[in-house]
C-alpha cells in the first residue's frame, strides 16, 4: 500500500518503529518496550502504548503520539515536516514487505507475447508517449518525468545499463521501478500487464505529458517507489 499524510495519524506505532529497524524488547498488555530510536540508549526506555497509539520515554519523561515521535527522530537538515519522514521509512518499509512476497512467489516475466527483461526503457518511453527525449547527454536520455504531478526534465534514462534515475527525487531502477511510479502496484502480475499493455498498445498512461494516445488508462495514478 502506499500511505499518505492523511493516514499518518492511524499507523500503529509499533508498525512505525518496525519501519525504523526497532523491535520490543518486552511486552506488557498493551503496552511494548523499545530502545528510544533517536538515542543509542544502553536500556530500552521507550513504552508504546498500543491501546492508545502514544508513546512514553521513561529518560526523558516525553511523551506524545507518531509526529511527536518522528520529530525527534528525524534529521532537521533533510526533513522540515516530520510527517515527510514518516512517510519516507513507512511506504519504504511497505514496499519491502510487498517486495519479500513478491519473492516468495516469483512471477513469469513475459506477458503478452512481451520479453519484459528485455525492454528498452527508452521504448517504453515511447510507448507512454514521449517519442524523443527533451534532451541526450553521450549515453544519457533526459526525460520529463511522467510519474510526476508536474512533468519536468528530470528523469534520466542509462542507455547502456538500462536504468533510470530521478534527478528530483532520487527514485531511481529498472523498468519495475518505473512502472511502480506509474501505478503505485506492488503486484509483479499486475505490473507485468501493465508493461506489456502499454508496449503493446492496449493500456495508455493518466501521466504523459506529450499525449498522443486517445484514451485513459484504467489503472490508478498512485505513486510508489519500488
Amino acid at each position: 500500500m502506499r500511505y499518505t499524510k492523511n493516514d499518518i495519524r492511524n499507523i500503529p506505532l509499533t508498525e512505525f518503529m518496525a519501519a525504523l529497524g526497532e523491535k520490543p524488547v518486552k511486552a506488557f498488555g498493551d503496552m511494548k518496550l523499545y530502545y528510544a530510536p533517536q538515542r543509542d540508549d544502553p536500556e530500552p526506555m521507550l513504552v508504546v502504548d498500543t491501546n492508545t497509539n502514544r508513546w512514553y520515554d521513561h529518560a526523558t519523561d516525553q511523551s506524545g503520539d507518531i509526529i511527536d515521535l518522528a520529530a525527534l527522530k528525524m534529521n532537521p537538515n533533510l526533513y522540515m515536516d516530520p510527517r515527510d519522514f514518516i512517510l519516507k521509512y513507512m511506504n519504504e518499509y511497505e514496499q519491502g514487505k510487498e517486495l519479500s512476497a513478491m519473492a516468495r512467489h516469483p512471477q513469469q516475466p513475459t506477458v503478452v507475447g512481451v520479453d519484459i527483461k528485455k525492454v528498452k526503457l527508452t521504448d517504453f518511453m515511447k510507448a507512454l508517449g514521449q517519442e524523443h527525449p527533451v534532451a541526450a547527454d553521450g549515453n544519457l536520455r533526459i526525460y520529463n518525468a511522467p510519474y510526476d504531478d508536474k512533468p519536468g526534465p528530470t528523469m534520466v534514462i542509462n542507455i547502456e545499463t538500462n536504468l533510470w534515475r530521478d534527478t528530483k527525487s532520487g527514485a531511481y531502477g529498472g523498468i519495475y521501478d518505473l512502472a511502480y511510479e506509474l501505478t503505485g502496484s506492488c503486484n509483479m502480475s499486475e505490473l507485468n500487464q501493465y508493461i506489456a499493455g502499454q508496449m503493446s498498445g492496449m493500456g495508455k498512461s493518466q501521466k504523459v505529458e506529450p499525449p498522443k494516445q486517445e484514451q485513459e488508462p484504467d489503472k490508478p495514478k498512485r505513486k510508489m517507489r519500488l
